[in-house]
């Protein structure tokens, strides 16, 4: 037993260095005060109790929860008839693969930037396609608009991340096998009862690791916000993420520190209802 903790060793030495260290380190800075980058002692409790009387907090707050909402119920959707569809394709199936993965290559920021470009009120390629088929007569402020911003922001999140979430999915309707999907067409079940009482249960372990991943990823999302709108119209679209930048701007470890302990809180949270859900889902 003492030789395999020494060859584990090296390995939870990094883990501890590279994991551990800097989460322990956020929340001793958490409790620190700092005045334009140096630290001035410990506050105690301050730094958490002005991010939660500070109305910044909850606007970027909610709006984290409508991105984060909207990109995972989003994505999950999307991936499922994205995995199925590929999954029945047939021979063409690593053509549309591919085809499927690529916008997941694309860089974050530059998949803002091309976006709102496309969005534009002016001279954007979405808003000239719609006027020409004749949908609207004049021109939709998509990120200039609170409603639409958000909108926007979720639809080139979902753009750039559904892929992943496809691969996932589909990687747990490879591993069904097509005997089962078989016996229940000669039993007469319609595509409704197999994808019900088939595919859903036995693709629910692949469900819920993208729900936990995306939720992850959402939730402190940066890139796609700061590049389409820059947290506008107003602070509409400004996720705790931005919230983050700001501070930093100031230097302000201790806010941000703080923040940092709060939104992994409400991670780990979520995390946990996941769990749960996960755990009576496999019971019934």
């Amino acid at each position: 037993m003492i030789s395999g903790y020494l060859l584990l060793s090296p390995s939870l030495l990094v883990l501890s260095l590279i994991v551990l260290f800097p989460l322990v380190f956020v929340f001793f800075l958490s409790f620190s005060g700092f005045y334009y980058g140096q630290r001035t002692g410990f506050v105690g409790l301050k730094n958490y109790i002005g991010i939660l009387t500070d109305p910044n907090f909850y606007s970027s707050l909610k709006a984290t929860a409508l991105f984060t909402a909207g990109s995972v119920v989003g994505q999950l959707l999307l991936a499922l008839i994205f995995a199925m569809t590929i999954h029945n394709a047939g021979r063409g199936e690593s053509v549309i693969r591919l085809i499927a993965i690529l916008p997941y290559m694309v860089s974050m920021v530059a998949g803002g930037v091309t976006f709102r470009w496309m969005l534009n009120s002016e001279f954007g390629f979405v808003n000239y396609l719609l006027h020409t088929l004749g949908i609207i007569r004049q021109p939709i402020n998509f990120l200039g608009s609170p409603g639409y911003a958000m909108a926007s922001i979720v639809g080139a999140h979902l753009w750039s991340s559904t892929p992943l979430a496809t691969l996932i999915l589909l990687a747990g309707l490879k591993s069904i096998s097509s005997d089962i999907y078989e016996s229940a067409e000669i039993d007469g079940a319609g595509f409704f009862v197999r994808f019900t009482r088939i595919t859903l249960p036995l693709i629910r372990p692949q469900v819920f690791v993208v729900l936990l991943i995306q939720t992850m990823f959402s939730f402190r999302h940066f890139p796609l916000p700061y590049a389409m709108t820059g947290g506008g119209p107003g602070v509409s679209t400004r996720v705790l993420a931005m919230l983050l930048q700001d501070k930093m701007t100031f230097l302000v470890f201790g806010y941000n520190s703080a923040l940092s302990v709060i939104m992994m809180l409400i991670t780990l949270i979520i995390a946990v209802v996941y769990f749960r859900l996960m755990t009576l889902g496999g019971q019934s």
